[in-house]
């Protein structure tokens, strides 16, 4: 007998009892019936199953014995004895066997389960864990346990923490989430060694605020520095959203001349009036050790110049307007002012969203920028860009014309004796980019498969203006790659529009196959013919006057699923030595089974000898039995014949936990001595992480990095 989807809720006296057995004896007078053999009985959407028991008509109370069955919304119950009330849904019951479902996802046994109101449920000699039936790898144990799934809480007595049957902690009294709903309280700490920190011990915090606004306090005990305070506030509205992380340190044991020191970081995105939008990024620290010393828990990206910048945008029908202020904190240290960034104050910026009338497109842009660095020279530059270009394409191939004009205004100060403080250009450049694409079809080891050959020519002409005057504010020399053959200024920015009479030739084979059209290879190789010397360079040197570039290539082999292999390479013909430039080597392993293998080769001489470098990197993600698998990275200097980065760790559990152990040495420079580190994870599925944050550190120095459950 079983209960339709259109069961109706119990806890209802006027929702009827359905009643089934081997055998029932009704007592009239006191409205009990005893029932004997394959007793099943139904309310609503409760179920009791058991091998005799009796029922109350009036109190709606079952007195159930031997092989009991509870089964009601969110809750199945196994035990010898039941004292269960239907119309409320409390009672006790002995010997038991539990699984709770919905929102909280766990089971276990007790000596004894008393079923309150309000989906409050107490337990005695208990065992509990989120681990599936059949497995029982973490558990709680404890003398007491209380429930209460309207909270989403639990509240454990005399517990031990046990992985398989070794206890690994005892505590009087612990309280924990059930579920994954916010609420305020500690979480389980972090712990981990160092040696720059010593013992590392953060004990974090959560205080729900409001339903949009909350913070965690992390107060962090380090053996060999003291105790620094830190905090992350975060806030939700209707426009957007704002995250502030800080972390100041009253005074460092091991630096004691160093005074207060802190870092922090402030983000914030919003959209509102439909049209505006917002957006900040500021990030500072007291000093240029800072983020060596303690670790980067402020999330910051880049370890040299830390971003502090301020933007709003308006988009209209037909056009945008921009601006936004820029600075940057430079914290590597011996870093001279004139080498530093300029600060943007500001930079505002105007763009038309692109015209067309038939084929052509126009696109319009205006840029206004006051740079500044009383160290060099700085002032304001305003940039006006004009394109119209004509894209016509075919299925064989393309003809895009582009005409660009480049007007540039600056108002300089500070700058070097003679040279002028306003100076302007205008200057156009014509450039025209075609190709071909020839098909075949054709068979690679027995198989079907379209191969392309599609030739690429690319032609700029832009007359030469002498701009040796003009400061360099945001401008720097193209990163030489195959891409880099087909752009139409050979510098970022806008300080230096290059003066160009070239040919880019280029060629590219591909070939594609399979039922998915996946591309099995393809190759690239490419060189630029000049016609003319490149008078424009970044600072006064000779012009260039070499009659092609270096021959730039790349090449892709995808030959099965999990395998890619690339190549990209930079070789110089002119040069008599060190021809080439630039090598990079990359092979790739991700079959999909939690196995990642990166191993690469990158080089490059530079356009000077900071800029040299030549590593070689191996990282790894393999399981070797279902429940265990290692982890690891190796960064090699070729050069300083050093390891950067390198580190090696243990993996073991299952859906329900893991285990992570990892040892890691890292330089944070060529000079630094390095630090060593050793780091535990422990992760338990519906409670929670002790120790690092390890699974962080594998996604951002493993490409591919993640696991599945099992």
């Amino acid at each position: 007998m079983g209960v339709g989807k259109g069961a109706k809720p119990a806890a209802d006296a006027q929702v009827p009892v359905e009643v089934a057995a081997d055998r029932a004896d009704y007592d009239r007078d006191r409205e009990v019936v005893e029932l004997q053999g394959g007793v099943v009985i139904i309310q609503g959407d409760q179920r009791l199953e058991a091998d005799h028991s009796s029922y109350d008509r009036k109190s709606g109370v079952a007195n159930a014995a031997g092989k009991v069955f509870l089964d009601y919304p969110g809750a199945r119950l196994q035990a010898d004895t039941a004292d269960y009330n239907l119309q409320t849904k409390q009672g006790q019951l002995d010997d038991v066997h539990y699984r709770l479902t919905g929102a909280i996802n766990v089971r276990g046994t007790a000596a004894t389960a008393n079923l309150l109101p309000g989906e409050i449920s107490r337990y005695r000699d208990v065992v509990y864990t989120t681990c599936p039936p059949g497995y029982s790898d973490w558990s709680i144990r404890a003398r007491d346990l209380e429930l209460n799934q309207v909270e989403g809480m639990g509240t454990a007595r005399h517990a031990r923490l046990q992985i398989g049957d070794l206890p690994l902690i005892y505590t009087p009294y612990l309280r924990f989430p059930i579920d994954n709903r916010r609420r305020s309280g500690f979480l389980i700490p972090q712990i981990g060694s160092g040696n720059n920190t010593g013992t590392d011990i953060i004990l974090p915090y959560y205080w729900n605020i409001a339903p949009n606004l909350d913070a965690t306090l992390y107060p962090r005990y380090m053996s060999t520095r003291g105790l620094m305070l830190g905090a992350q506030i975060r806030g939700l509205t209707k426009f957007g959203s704002a995250e502030y992380t800080g972390e100041v340190l009253p005074h460092d044991d091991e630096n004691p001349q160093a005074g207060v020191r802190w870092g922090q970081r402030l983000t914030e995105s919003a959209v509102f009036g439909g049209r505006w939008s917002t957006n900040i990024d500021y990030s500072a620290v007291s000093d240029d050790e800072f983020l060596t010393d303690f670790g980067n828990n402020l999330d910051i990206t880049s370890l040299v110049n830390l971003v502090q910048r301020g933007s709003i945008t308006y988009a209209a029908k037909g056009y945008s307007v921009s601006g936004w202020v820029q600075n940057f904190q430079t914290v590597a240290p011996g870093v001279l002012p004139i080498n530093r960034p300029y600060e943007q104050r500001p930079h505002v910026q105007l763009d038309l969203t692109p015209l067309r009338w038939g084929p052509a497109e126009f696109t319009f842009q205006d840029q206004y920028d006051y740079f500044y660095n009383p160290a060099k020279v700085y002032g304001s530059r305003n940039v006006l860009l004009s394109s119209l270009r004509l894209p016509l394409r075919r299925s064989f191939g393309y003809v895009i014309p582009q005409v660009r004009l480049y007007a540039t205004g600056y108002a300089l100060d500070n700058e070097a004796p003679g040279t002028p403080a306003q100076q302007s250009f205008v200057i156009p450049s014509l450039n025209l980019d075609t190709g071909l694409i020839f098909e075949r079809d054709t068979n690679w080891f027995g198989k079907s498969v379209l191969q392309t050959l599609e030739p690429r020519l690319y032609y700029v002409l832009t007359p030469y203006a002498d701009q040796s005057d003009t400061p360099l504010f945001d401008t720097t020399l193209l990163t030489f790659s195959y891409a880099s053959l087909f752009r139409s200024n050979r510098f970022t920015g806008y300080d230096r529009i290059g003066d160009e009479n070239r040919l880019t030739i280029g060629l590219t084979s591909r070939t594609l196959g399979g039922a998915d059209g996946r591309e099995w290879f393809r190759a690239s190789l490419g060189q630029i013919l000049y016609f003319a010397p490149r008078r424009v360079q970044l600072t006064g040197v000779a012009p260039q006057d070499n009659s092609s570039s270096s021959v730039a290539g790349e090449l892709s082999v995808n030959p099965a699923a999990g395998w890619l292999a690339r190549a990209s390479f930079q070789w110089d013909p002119h040069l008599a030595q060190n021809q080439w430039e630039q090598r990079v080597l990359q092979l790739r392993y991700a079959p999909g089974d939690d196995r990642v293998v990166n191993l690469s080769y990158r080089y490059s001489l530079g356009a000077s000898e900071p800029e040299r470098y030549e590593n070689a990197d191996l990282s790894f993600r393999l399981p070797l039995t279902p429940r265990v698998g290692v982890v690891g990275r190796w960064l090699y200097s070729l050069l300083q014949d050093d390891t950067v980065e390198a580190f090696v760790g243990i993996e073991f559990g299952r859906c329900c936990w893991r285990v992570r152990l990892l040892g890691r040495h890292l330089k944070t420079s060529a000079t630094s001595v390095g630090s060593t580190s050793v780091m535990l994870e422990l992760e338990l599925a519906g409670l929670g992480s002790f120790g690092d944050k390890i699974d962080k550190l594998l996604e951002q120095r493993i490409y591919g990095y993640g696991y599945d459950s099992d």
